[in-house]
């Protein structure tokens, strides 16, 4: 079993490993740089660094809830990195068991480390290694 933050970004949840997570922050303030990459929402302070903020709805397909916003800062493997959902929920342990396999079509980006289901329905579980890479290579195609 491992610890797992679930957030909601829209109408759909999605589950972190806890280990990977920093810090949840609400409504961050965050800064506006000059040529920022598509789904980059800006940048924000955080113990001393700057560390880029993307836009969860941009990063996973999905419509974002109007009204507030958490920032979920990650220790990613390369460096820290952010990424704004609609709302951090409930800490889950998730057993590797219970992982299954993302419906056809839903993980194009190669994102999910699976799916698992509760009462609630679906939850996405997220390879933050993955998503790291991801917002990297969207700020690399932008700075080329």
């Amino acid at each position: 079993m491992s610890a797992h933050l679930v957030a909601r970004v829209g109408d759909e949840r999605y589950a972190f490993a806890l280990a990977s997570v920093a810090e949840a922050l609400d409504a961050p303030t965050l800064h506006d740089p000059p040529l920022r990459p598509d789904g980059m929402l800006g940048t924000l302070r955080h113990r001393g660094r700057t560390l880029d903020v993307w836009d969860g709805a941009r990063v996973f397909g999905v419509r974002r809830a109007p009204g507030g916003a958490t920032a979920l800062v990650f220790q990613w493997s390369e460096r820290p990195l952010a990424v704004v959902v609609d709302d951090a929920l409930d800490v889950v342990e998730i057993a590797p068991d219970a992982l299954r396999t993302p419906p056809a079509g839903t993980d194009a980006a190669g994102l999910l480390d699976g799916v698992v289901r509760d009462a609630r329905g679906v939850v996405s579980v997220v390879n933050v290694e993955a998503l790291g890479k991801r917002l990297v290579s969207w700020s690399a195609r932008s700075a080329g």
